[in-house]
């Protein structure tokens, strides 16, 4: 699979692994800290692999589908639309107590040139550049 990356952001979030995990997989909760999406769940009550979360943005449904998963430690959504789709990769990691979260997002299998890829790069920085500081905003507000 050949991807092109978007980008890639760090947060320190002053909970541990397990609470930041917990909010992050919150489907319900989502639209508190990603702004635009007006709704979100999940096609089956157990996180797994192959598990279909579907959003609200816009007036449009859409589709994220779980990649990758290991528990407390590594979330690897894809969107639906292939090719040209999106892939959005979560790592936790304990740092002393808190937290240290990655986000590195990328164009999966572009069918795109150079050119076109970077114009969607660039929106999709533009846009979703500050998703981890909105998780870390919430994720210390929440209750």
């Amino acid at each position: 699979m050949s991807q092109f990356s978007v980008f890639e952001s760090t947060v320190v979030i002053h909970l541990p692994v397990h609470r930041v995990w917990e909010l992050l997989t919150d489907w319900a909760a989502t639209p508190l800290w990603i702004h635009g999406i007006g709704s979100m769940h999940s096609d089956d009550p157990e996180l797994k692999v192959g598990t279909n979360l579907t959003y609200r943005v816009a007036g449009h449904e859409r589709l994220y589908r779980v990649h990758e998963l290991i528990e407390n430690r590594l979330l690897i959504l894809h969107t639906s639309e292939n090719p040209d789709g999106l892939s959005y990769r979560y790592d936790l990691k304990d740092d002393a107590g808190q937290t240290e979260v990655v986000l590195q997002v990328a164009i999966i299998n572009p069918d795109l040139s150079v050119e076109q890829c970077e114009a969607l790069a660039q929106n999709i920085r533009e846009s979703e550049g500050d998703k981890l500081d909105q998780l870390r905003f919430y994720a210390e507000q929440a209750p």
